[in-house]
C-alpha cells in the first residue's frame, strides 16, 4: 500500500511541476541541412532527457533556469548549447559530423587490426557489463510508427483504398502509438507498468507498445525477436563473435574528455546471422558506448528487409551505465505492398536498487491498467518527449476524428452497410462477416470449403455453420455456434447447437453448453479434415472418415486457478448410434471400387461397430505451467511462450445406470510438453510426453476408447504433436499407452550454406514419434522444409517388423 501511495504521489508531483514549465524547441539539422533524425537531447546532468522526431525537431520542458543542453547523435559531434530559459523559446541546432581520426599505423592483416585486440577486451568484460547494476528502474518513453508506402490497387476484388485508407499519394499509417511506462528490472526478474497509452484511431483501445521490449541488450551472446522469424542473431561482441564477424578500427574521437574508438563490424559471411554496421567503444573501460547496426534479410529476417538499430548509453552512476535511448527502423516489401517505421525509445529517471514491495517480482511482466488510455490530449502535449511529424499529427487528427464521428448513428449505419456488403470471393475463401455497431455483436458465416461437403455415410452434404459473438465488456463475451447439417443422400437432418459464456478473460474463465444432433468421428481427437476428406473419397475412393450419429447435451467449466494453473471440467449426456455407408451414393465409377464400410474394424462388410447405448461422461483436465509469464490486460491475458515444460493430468469416467448410461470404465493420463525451446543458433526443439490408462474398462464402446491424432492425407495440419501417417483408427485402445513426440527446427542453420536454396529462406525440420501398446508399437521419423505458411514433409513410418513405408506430406497454411 506504501508502495502504492508514493507511486501515485510521485506522479502527483511530476505533472504539478510540468504546469510551471516552458518549453524549449527546435530542429537539429546537419551541415547540408538535411534532418538528423532521433537526436538525443539532454540537460548535462541528465536528468531531463528529450529525443527529436523522425523529421529533427525536438521539444524539452523546463522550469526557468539556466541550462546546458547536450545534443548528441551517433557519428556527430556532442554539441553543448548553454540556454537561460525565461520563457518558450526556440533553437535549431547544426550538428557537425565527428571525425574519427586514424593513427598511422600499418596493418598487415586483419588479424593485426587494433580493432580485433579492442573487441577482445569487450568480450573480456562482457558478463560484468551484461548484470551490471542488475536491479533498476526508470521511466520508459516508446512511440511506434509503421506505415504503407505502396500498395496494389485491388485485393480479392476489393480496392485498397477503401479498406485501409490510402491518401491521395497512395499511402497510409497503419499502426500509430505511444506509451508511458515505469519498468522493474532485478534480474532475472522483470515488470513493466504501463502509465499511459494513445492508439490513433481507438480512444478505447491499449497498445502493444512495450519498454521492456526495447531493453535491448548487446551484452547477451545471442539477440532473438519473435516478431522477425524463429532465427537467432550473433551479438558483435558474444564469447564467439569473433566467428562471425570481421573488425576494423575507422578511428577515434575525443567526447567529453573520454576516447571513443570507431569500430567498423562486418559479417564473415554474407547471409550468416550477423549484424553490419558500427560499435563505438569506450578506451578504458572497454564497454559500449553507441550502437548503430543494422540486419537485411541475407541474415534470414522474415516481414521485413532491413532493421537498424540505433543505441545509446549514459552513466546514470559513477561506472555504470545503462540505456539513454534507442530507435529501430525497419522496411520491407511483400505481395505488392511496401512498408516502413520505426520504434523509438527513451529511457530516463534511473533509480538503482530501487524499493519495491514483498513478492512485487512475479509472473506478471506488462500491467496495463485500464485507465491508461483515458488521458486527454493536454497529458500528451505536456509529457510528450518527442514532438510529433507533421504526418503523425494529421493521422491523429483524422483518425481521432473519424473515431468521433463513429459515435453518430448515420456514421456507424453507413460504415455498417459498408462493412457487411457480402462478397462471393471473400465468403469463398475466408467466409461472411456482419457486424452491428451498435450492439457490439457480429455474425460469422464459415467459408463455402466448410460448408459443402461428400462422405460415404451422409453423400453430398451441407454443414452449415455460423458464430455469433456479443461483447458486454473487456472481459465478458456470449458466443452462440448454431450448426445445421443435412445429408442429401442419407435424407438426414442435424441441428445442433453451442453457448459459451467467457465471464471473465483475465482467468480464461468460461461456461459452455452443447446440445442436439450431429454426426461425429469415430476418434473423438477430431483430425481429419472434411474437405480433404471429400477430395480423397470422390477422387481416390480412400473415404478416410468413419462415422457415428450422436445426440447430446455436454456442459464443460474453464478457470485459471492461479497463474500458470488452469483447470477444466465438464459432464456429457448422449445417445449414440451406429451409422453405414448410404446406398446409391454419387461417386465416380473408379472411385467407387476402392471405398470401404463406415467399420474401420471390418473395412469390406457393413457391420455395425457396436449397438445403440447411452452414455454418461463426466471428465476433469488439469495443467500446469511453472512461470507462466504474461501480459495483464485489461481485455486478458497475453501469454508469453513458456520457459518451462507444462504438465497436464486427464481423468474421465463413464457412470453407468445414471440418465440409463450403459458405460463403465476410468480413465487416466499424464502428459508432459513444451513447445518451440530455444536452442540459440541451432533452432528451437518441442516435444510431448504422454501415457494413460483405462483403470476399468467393465463396459465401453468405440467412442469411449483412447485415440490418437493419426493422419493418412497427403495435405495434413502440421501442429505438434500430430502423428504424420498414422492410421486413424487402428491403433485406438482400451488399455494402457504411451506416446512421444520430438521435433527440430534448424532455422536455416543447413540451407544458409547452400548458395541457390538460401535466397529462400527455408526452415529445415527433423523429427520422429512413436506409440507403444500393449500388442503393438508404432514409429515415424520425417524431415521436411519450411517457408512461412508452406511446409514439406518426406518420412518413413513402421510398425512391429514391418518394413518402412515413405510418404510425403504437405501443408499451407491458409
Amino acid at each position: 500500500m506504501r508502495f502504492r501511495v508514493l507511486f501515485l504521489l510521485f506522479l502527483h508531483l511530476k505533472f504539478f511541476a510540468s504546469a510551471q514549465e516552458i518549453t524549449i524547441s527546435g530542429r537539429i539539422t546537419d551541415g547540408q541541412g538535411k534532418p538528423i533524425p532521433f537526436t538525443s537531447v539532454s540537460t548535462k546532468d541528465h536528468k531531463i532527457s528529450a529525443i527529436a522526431n523522425e523529421d529533427g525537431y525536438y521539444k524539452l520542458s523546463l522550469v526557468p533556469d539556466k541550462y546546458v543542453l547536450v545534443f548528441s547523435y551517433i557519428g556527430y559531434k556532442p554539441r553543448e548549447v548553454a540556454v537561460l530559459l525565461k520563457k518558450a523559446s526556440s533553437i535549431n541546432i547544426e550538428m557537425e559530423a565527428d571525425v574519427y581520426r586514424l593513427e598511422e599505423v600499418i596493418i598487415t592483416s586483419p588479424k593485426n587490426d587494433p580493432a580485433l585486440a579492442m573487441i577482445k577486451k569487450v568480450i573480456a568484460k562482457r558478463k560484468n557489463f551484461q548484470n551490471e547494476a542488475p536491479a533498476y528502474s526508470c521511466d520508459v518513453y516508446v512511440r511506434g510508427v509503421q506505415k504503407l508506402t505502396h500498395a496494389p490497387k485491388k485485393i480479392l476484388g476489393r480496392n485498397i483504398a477503401d479498406i485501409i485508407g490510402l491518401d491521395a499519394s497512395g499511402k497510409a499509417i497503419l499502426y500509430q502509438s505511444e506509451t508511458y511506462s515505469r519498468i522493474y528490472l532485478n534480474r532475472p526478474d522483470k515488470k513493466e507498468i504501463m502509465i499511459a497509452s494513445k492508439v490513433a484511431g481507438d480512444n478505447k483501445g491499449f497498445s502493444f507498445n512495450s519498454g521492456l521490449d526495447l531493453q535491448i541488450n548487446f551484452y547477451n551472446n545471442l539477440l532473438h525477436w519473435d516478431a522477425l522469424g524463429n532465427s537467432n542473431f550473433v551479438s558483435p561482441i558474444a564469447d564467439n563473435a569473433t566467428e562471425y564477424y570481421r573488425y576494423k578500427l575507422t578511428g577515434s574521437s575525443v567526447i567529453n574528455g573520454r576516447t571513443i574508438h570507431k569500430i567498423q563490424v562486418s559479417s564473415r559471411s554474407r547471409n550468416s546471422p550477423a549484424f553490419n554496421g558500427d560499435l563505438y567503444i569506450l578506451e578504458g573501460d572497454w564497454r559500449l558506448y553507441s550502437v548503430d547496426l543494422t540486419l537485411t534479410s541475407n541474415a534470414r529476417i522474415n516481414f521485413v528487409d532491413t532493421l537498424q538499430i540505433n543505441q545509446n548509453f549514459v552513466e546514470v552512476e559513477k561506472n555504470v551505465w545503462k540505456q539513454s535511448d534507442i530507435s529501430l527502423r525497419s522496411k520491407g516489401k511483400v505481395l505488392g505492398f511496401e512498408f516502413e517505421g520505426y520504434f523509438v525509445g527513451l529511457n530516463s529517471h534511473y533509480t538503482l536498487n530501487p524499493e519495491v514491495p514483498a513478492k512485487f517480482f512475479n509472473d506478471e511482466i506488462l500491467k496495463i491498467p485500464a485507465d491508461v488510455n483515458k488521458q486527454e490530449a493536454d497529458y500528451w502535449i505536456k509529457n510528450r518527449p518527442s514532438p510529433l511529424t507533421n504526418e503523425e499529427f494529421v493521422n491523429y487528427y483524422i483518425r481521432d476524428s473519424i473515431e468521433a464521428k463513429k459515435q453518430s448513428r448515420p456514421y456507424l449505419d453507413s460504415l455498417q452497410r459498408k462493412v457487411n456488403k457480402f462478397r462471393l470471393v471473400q465468403y469463398t475463401l475466408t467466409g461472411y462477416r456482419a457486424k452491428n455497431l451498435f450492439r457490439n455483436s457480429s455474425w460469422y458465416i464459415y467459408p463455402l470449403h466448410n460448408t459443402v461437403f461428400y462422405n460415404t455415410v451422409e453423400g453430398w452434404g451441407i454443414n452449415f455453420r455460423a458464430l455469433y459473438n456479443k461483447q458486454f465488456s473487456f472481459r465478458r463475451y456470449l458466443e452462440v455456434e448454431p450448426n445445421v447439417r443435412y445429408g442429401f443422400t442419407s435424407k438426414t437432418l442435424n441441428a445442433n447447437a453451442a453457448i459459451t459464456y467467457k465471464y471473465d478473460t483475465l482467468y480464461h474463465a468460461s461456461l459452455t453448453l452443447k446440445g442436439g444432433t450431429d454426426f461425429l468421428d469415430l476418434n473423438n481427437r477430431g483430425t481429419i479434415n472434411q474437405f480433404y476428406n471429400t477430395l480423397t473419397t470422390l477422387f481416390d475412393g480412400k473415404n478416410y472418415l468413419k462415422l457415428y450419429r450422436s445426440r447430446f447435451l455436454s456442459f464443460r467449466a474453464h478457470h485459471e486457478i492461479s497463474d500458470g494453473l488452469q483447470v477444466t471440467g465438464g459432464m456429457e449426456i448422449a445417445r449414440r448410434y451406429p451409422v453405414q455407408n448410404a446406398k446409391n451414393l454419387p461417386v465416380f465409377e473408379n472411385a467407387a471400387k476402392m471405398l470401404t464400410s463406415n467399420n474401420p474394424l471390418i473395412p469390406d462388410k457393413d457391420e455395425d461397430l457396436f449397438p445403440i447405448n447411452n452414455a454418461f461422461v463426466i471428465e476433469a483436465k488439469a495443467s500446469y505451467t511453472y512461470g507462466q509469464r504474461y501480459t495483464n490486460r485489461p481485455d486478458g491475458k497475453i501469454y508469453e511462450s513458456p520457459r518451462y515444460p507444462t504438465i497436464q493430468l486427464d481423468y474421465r469416467k463413464g457412470v453407468k445406470d445414471v440418465f440409463h448410461s450403459a458405460v463403465d470404465y476410468d480413465f487416466i493420463s499424464a502428459d508432459l510438453f513444451q513447445d518451440k525451446i530455444n536452442m540459440g543458433l541451432l533452432g528451437y526443439s518441442s516435444f510431448y510426453l504422454s501415457a494413460g490408462k483405462f483403470l476399468n474398462s467393465k463396459s465401453l464402446y468405440y467412442p469411449d476408447i483412447h485415440h490418437f491424432t493419426g493422419n493418412q492425407t497427403a495435405i495434413y495440419n502440421p501442429i505438434f504433436p500430430n502423428f504424420h501417417f498414422l492410421n486413424y483408427y487402428a491403433y485406438s485402445t482400451t488399455d494402457k499407452y504411451f506416446e512421444a513426440h520430438y521435433e527440430h527446427n534448424f532455422s536455416g542453420l543447413l540451407i544458409r550454406k547452400l548458395p541457390l536454396l538460401r535466397q529462400l529462406k527455408l526452415e529445415e525440420i527433423v523429427g520422429g514419434a512413436f506409440l507403444t501398446l500393449p500388442s503393438n508399437d508404432y514409429k515415424e521419423v520425417y524431415f521436411g522444409l519450411q517457408r512461412l505458411l508452406f511446409r514439406i514433409d518426406y518420412g518413413y513410418s513402421w510398425s512391429g517388423n514391418e518394413k518402412p513405408k515413405p510418404a510425403f506430406r504437405l501443408f499451407y497454411g491458409f
